[in-house]
């Protein structure tokens, strides 16, 4: 759902824009989602020069009839928890397939790369889409690892492969 950013949003944005201001990002690459876009030019105003580009292929997994529905509701309505990088979502009608939302997000990823070769990028989006990249170009997500609301992987991609050079508000509970 496109949900909008709300003030405690805002104020995590604004948070993270110190850290990403140290990161002198040259592009901004954000879901099409309204929560992420406002993230991204809330970061985009603690900075100087850098372009600002909408991303369809970051915006997070369709969840279908699932939508707008809390953990409980889903256990309840369809009998397993949400993991928004498993194969269970599958099952909800309307909802996008892992598979095929792997692939858009690997691909999207790729893609950006190619298009922006050497220049740091810093992509808004959201914790499914991260997860997912981390899960299928980097290595499988650690068993308790979060990613907060604006938390940051800082990526390379060397010979082909996607590795992590730093973090921000990622926990390992």
């Amino acid at each position: 759902m496109d949900e909008p950013l709300n003030d405690s949003g805002r104020s995590q944005a604004r948070e993270a824009a110190s850290f990403v201001k140290a990161l002198r990002p040259e592009v901004i690459v954000s879901s099409d989602l309204s929560r992420a876009k406002e993230t991204a030019q809330i970061v985009a105003s603690y900075l100087e020069d850098v372009e600002m580009k909408v991303e369809p292929g970051i915006r997070e997994r369709a969840c279908g009839n699932a939508e707008g529905l809390t953990a409980d509701e889903i256990l309840k309505k369809f009998g397993f928890r949400m993991e928004m990088t498993s194969s269970s979502l599958d099952s909800v009608p309307g909802a996008e397939s892992y598979e095929h939302f792997a692939q858009r997000v690997t691909e999207t990823f790729n893609r950006l790369y190619e298009e922006h070769g050497k220049s740091k990028v810093l992509a808004v989006c959201h914790g499914g889409v991260m997860r997912t990249f981390y899960n299928e170009q980097i290595n499988v997500v650690p068993l308790g690892m979060v990613f907060h609301n604006c938390s940051i992987i800082t990526t390379v991609k060397e010979n082909g492969r996607w590795s992590i050079v730093d973090r921000y508000k990622t926990d390992i509970i």
